[in-house]
């Protein structure tokens, strides 16, 4: 069965495409488990692709937070729709302290880093929506963060109780079946849209956001 999970970017949601019919849910937890193994042997691929699931709540119970922690693991490493990704929770604070000087940063990487156009104009785009908010001292110390960065490789274990959370409540149980390597061309999975952000005082600040950044807010489906 075909599927194919597509992250968002500027923090407002993820949108899950479907490739298919969706998968049943013992499916979708032995996919979630493969990602997990994979993101935690320091696959920023896998990271990113955790950290979607994690937004979709698909193989996993749905957690913002645990979703900011794996696109921060594979922005840490240089994935750059990580970073665009992270910079976006950043500014409307979802799973993160909303923090402009932090969603500056990463999206000014990403805007003069990164190979792949599209992201540095989303990213410049996000910059520039965020100046309007920021002082002159924000921005400088934002840059300032941003030149000084460097992508670090992850290849340990995460220290945290990630591998429990994946575990969903009651649920079939996985059949034995022979679990395909994690790449990031493989087919991926897919899911219905996600719930609005909570706290729903969050949903107009991304809202906004997103409106302000229309080239965005269509490639991503928001």
């Amino acid at each position: 069965m075909k599927r194919l999970i597509v992250a968002v970017m500027c923090g407002a949601a993820l949108l899950a495409n479907a490739g298919g019919a969706v998968a049943d849910q013992a499916s979708d937890q032995a996919m979630a488990n493969r990602y997990l193994q994979a993101a935690q042997s320091g696959s920023d691929d896998a990271q990113f692709y955790l950290a979607a699931l994690y937004s979709a709540g698909v193989g996993v119970p749905r957690s913002d937070e645990e979703a900011a922690r794996w696109f921060t693991r594979a922005a840490e490493q240089g994935h750059s729709h990580a970073m665009l990704i992270l910079g976006g929770l950043y500014a409307i604070g979802r799973g993160v302290p909303k923090d402009n000087v932090q969603a500056y940063k990463w999206a000014y990487i990403v805007g003069t880093a990164s190979r792949v156009e599209e992201f540095r104009n989303g990213a410049r785009q996000l910059t520039s929506l965020l100046e309007t908010r920021m002082t002159p001292d924000d921005v400088n110390a934002a840059k300032g963060e941003a030149s000084r960065w460097h992508a670090t490789p992850s290849n340990r274990p995460a220290q945290t109780a990630a591998p429990a959370a994946v575990q969903p409540a009651p649920a079939a149980p996985v059949p034995p079946a022979p679990a395909p390597a994690v790449s990031a061309a493989a087919p991926q999975p897919a899911a219905p849209q996600p719930a609005a952000p909570s706290p729903p005082a969050k949903k107009n600040d991304a809202d906004d956001l997103m409106n302000q950044i229309p080239a965005l807010r269509k490639k991503y489906g928001l």
